[in-house]
């Protein structure tokens, strides 16, 4: 792989984007320091880490079901938590005061740490402890895109890194996507090494249960890792098929010793990464087991994910909604409004005493059952998502500048990212394989389930790898044409 060892960065390069992204990062924590940035819904999570704190365990406060100063709230939020109180759930199915399993606990255990050394609510600690691991975060990107990118390319991969204004944004919040992004990216990052020893040789076991681990962190904070993870375990024993798929397709004929299909070391390091991650999950499983009777380490928000986007739209609780989510639905709901088939199950169950295992799959079940037999309307809504996922730019209103950040960020990779998945599958093998396909994989997950800007956040930087990898042979093609037209 020539193209791998001219694109390792080298330490110059690396020292630059990072000094880029360290100067990037003090600035926004400035700003952060300054109240620019709202705390939104980590006042979710950091109650519940406040109850981690207090030794009274993974649960939200009765009290979050009574925000402060709720009468001088958007009629949205007012409605909203009349709703959450009617059934007696925050979201409509969190049960405060009670054990919950409704969120992972990774992210309110961060925030708990960090609680405990610099004291409860400090959320500013927060935004700054998620800025320095966003250097790290770089650091990581780098490494993977040293793997696909060289020279110029490499550069403007790492200049993208340490100024993308969305993970910036992320990092200086207090929510889940950044301390996502550092995982998923280093489970990324692992991931492409055990492909790579598989086929290549090399120690497995000691990497198989680093990345096993490393994607058990990443599911703790937010699930969407897990179909990765699980991905991964697919294909590590065919990486000889893969290899032997894009040789073909470049032409290279078949050499001694690469007749094989299958590799007895990538099927070792599958099972090592899937024994690291499912012994990792049993603590989460047998607590859950102790409340509802059932090993589960799946959350029990998945309903709710479904309700809220696709029956939700078309219910009261749509009104007063946010001018982007007005934008994006409204005239879909005009549309379909008294001519939807079962519309009852759009609707949410009017719960009161159920535990939140049950609501969530009661949500499921009606959900899945609207989705069925309201098939067009279906596609739609997830052509809505697309557009939701892969935005450049807030629809709600913000400062212009918002709007010429994302552009600049974000445009660019979306016009050029499907030719250059396409492109790195071809030249990197299984290992460009396996980036286009868990980049499209997390993609598709969320047009099918939930979608948005802070979704997105962890494939941004593959996102851009892909894109580049387009531009270098958009550029390529345009230098080969142009010299022949000279030449003729």
């Amino acid at each position: 792989m020539v193209e791998k060892a001219q694109g390792a960065p080298d330490r110059l390069l690396m020292k630059r984007i990072l000094l880029i992204a360290l100067i990037a990062r003090i600035l926004v924590f400035g700003a952060a320091s300054q109240g620019v940035f709202l705390i939104g819904e980590g006042r979710t999570q950091a109650d519940l880490a406040q109850n981690i704190l207090n030794g009274r365990g993974f649960m939200l406060s009765q009290s979050m079901m009574h925000p402060e100063r709720e009468e001088q709230a958007p009629p949205m939020f007012r409605r909203s938590f009349e709703f959450f109180r009617r059934v007696d759930g925050y979201y409509g199915a969190l049960r405060p005061g009670q054990p919950t399993m409704f969120l992972v606990p990774g992210y309110a255990v961060f925030m708990a740490g960090i609680f405990g050394i610099f004291g409860a609510g400090n959320y500013l600690a927060v935004r700054g402890i998620q800025l320095i691991l966003g250097l790290i975060t770089v650091f990581i990107g780098l490494k993977i895109a040293g793997r696909f990118l060289s020279g110029r390319y490499l550069f403007f991969a790492g200049l993208f890194f340490a100024l993308n204004p969305f993970e910036l944004y992320y990092e200086a919040i207090p929510a889940t996507q950044a301390l996502f992004s550092l995982f998923f990216l280093l489970g990324v990052l692992l991931s492409l090494r055990m492909l790579e020893r598989s086929f290549k040789g090399g120690s497995v076991l000691l990497g198989a249960a680093m990345t096993g681990a490393v994607w058990a962190l990443a599911f703790y904070v937010r699930p969407a890792a897990l179909p990765m993870m699980l991905w991964l375990v697919v294909i590590l024993p065919f990486t000889p098929v893969l290899k032997r798929i894009t040789d073909r397709f470049k032409g290279v004929s078949k050499c001694e010793g690469e007749r094989h299909w299958f590799s007895g070391r990538g099927f070792i390091s599958a099972v090592t990464v899937l024994t690291v991650f499912s012994l990792l999950m049993l603590p989460w499983g047998l607590r859950n087991m102790e409340i509802s009777g059932t090993f589960r380490f799946m959350p029990a928000q998945g309903g709710v994910n479904l309700w809220e986007y696709n029956g939700r739209i078309f219910t009261d609780h749509f009104e007063h909604e946010t001018e982007g989510a007005l934008l994006l639905y409204s005239d879909l709901r005009e549309e379909y409004l008294g001519r939807l088939n079962s519309p009852e199950l759009a609707e949410f169950p009017e719960f009161r005493d159920e535990p939140e295992w049950e609501r969530d799959e009661i949500l499921y079940e009606r959900n899945i059952r609207f989705m069925l037999e309201n098939p067009v309307l279906t596609l739609r809504l997830i052509s809505l998502r697309f557009v939701e996922f892969f935005k450049p730019f807030p629809l709600n209103s913000f400062s212009p500048l918002y709007t010429l950040a994302g552009l600049l960020a974000l445009f660019w990779v979306l016009f050029f990212i499907w030719g250059g998945a396409v492109r790195c599958s071809y030249e990197h093998g299984y290992e460009g394989f396996y980036l286009a396909t868990i980049v499209a994989g997390y993609s598709l997950m969320h047009l099918l389930t939930a979608s948005g800007t802070p979704h997105r956040i962890a494939v941004d930087f593959p996102m851009a790898i892909l894109a580049l990898c387009g531009i270098r042979y958009s550029i390529r093609r345009f230098l080969a044409w142009r010299e022949l037209k000279y030449a003729d």
